[in-house]
């Protein structure tokens, strides 16, 4: 009993990272109706800066406000370089995707060549602390901190959609950007907000990552997994990514302890095929109107 309810932690902690990550992938696809596969570039560029923050010795926690810095200024520059005059030529939304793909192969390339492919260790002192919970369970400080980080988050964006003006600007271009536009919403300034809170997501969950494993050029690839949690839980719905993330950190955890970590993510991709077999919207997605 405590190792399952040890395992439980670890798998929600997990989970709310993917479904912070997946948040990312939903606002960009809502918005926009494309998948963004940079994002992992995104969150790989802001786990190095963490890093190389922490090794001209700063504190984590300074460290990771340099890793938000650079994961938004990175989501930014996509938007404004890439995205957005492909846009403005009403380029098909298959090539904005491939876009994507291919700055996310370059970026990852470029620090490969730049840095080389070892794993470095984001040392904050987190790591190796437990904390007890009585009756014989501990649970690590970093799965704790990052499940009430994913949760903060969370809760703060929710509430920016839902509660403040600019928020609710983005969820009327996620039905009809171009209605929005003619009733004098500036789209471009939307587009500026949704990539700033996916770089947000990115950095944060970067970083997290970064400290509970290493830190390498290749760790993008991590982002896969909050797109087939965006997918489970419907692309395009807020509650949708959240609950897709959750599903996914507790179904690998699950399979990682009981069964082998060799078929994490064979099972991963299986759940993902057979919700879209059954429901080829997600879990919660619906239609255009229901989007966020």
């Amino acid at each position: 009993m405590t190792q399952l309810f040890q395992q439980l932690i670890t798998a929600v902690s997990i989970g709310g990272l993917y479904a912070l990550l997946a948040v990312g992938y939903a606002l960009i696809y809502s918005v926009f109706d494309f998948t963004n596969f940079a994002f992992g570039a995104v969150m790989m560029v802001s786990a190095f800066s963490g890093y190389y923050a922490t090794q001209a010795g700063l504190s984590v926690i300074p460290a990771t406000g340099v890793a938000v810095l650079a994961g938004m200024a990175i989501s930014v520059l996509t938007e404004l370089l890439a995205y957005r005059p492909m846009r403005k030529r009403n380029t098909k939304r298959l090539y904005l995707m491939i876009s994507a793909m291919g700055i996310n192969i370059f970026i990852t390339n470029l620090f490969l060549c730049l840095f080389g492919a070892n794993m470095r260790n984001l040392e904050s002192g987190l790591v190796t602390k437990t904390i007890s919970l009585g009756k014989g369970i501990t649970v690590g400080t970093i799965d704790l901190l990052a499940l009430g980080t994913s949760v903060i988050a969370l809760t703060a964006l929710t509430f920016f959609l839902y509660k403040t003006r600019a928020g609710v600007t983005v969820r009327a271009s996620a039905i009809d950007m171009s209605t929005a536009g003619l009733m004098g919403i500036n789209v471009n300034r939307v587009s500026l907000i949704v990539f700033l809170i996916s770089g947000f997501t990115a950095a944060i969950t970067g970083m997290f990552f970064g400290m509970k494993y290493t830190v390498f050029p290749a760790m993008g690839s991590i982002s896969n997994k909050a797109f087939i949690a965006s997918v489970i839980g419907g692309l395009g719905s807020l509650p949708g990514a959240v609950l897709g993330g959750f599903i996914l950190g507790i179904l690998e955890t699950v399979v990682t302890a009981y069964i082998s970590a060799t078929y994490r993510d064979l099972f991963s991709f299986l759940t993902m095929i057979v919700v879209l077999m059954f429901l080829p919207n997600g879990l919660m997605g619906k239609g255009d109107q229901d989007k966020l």
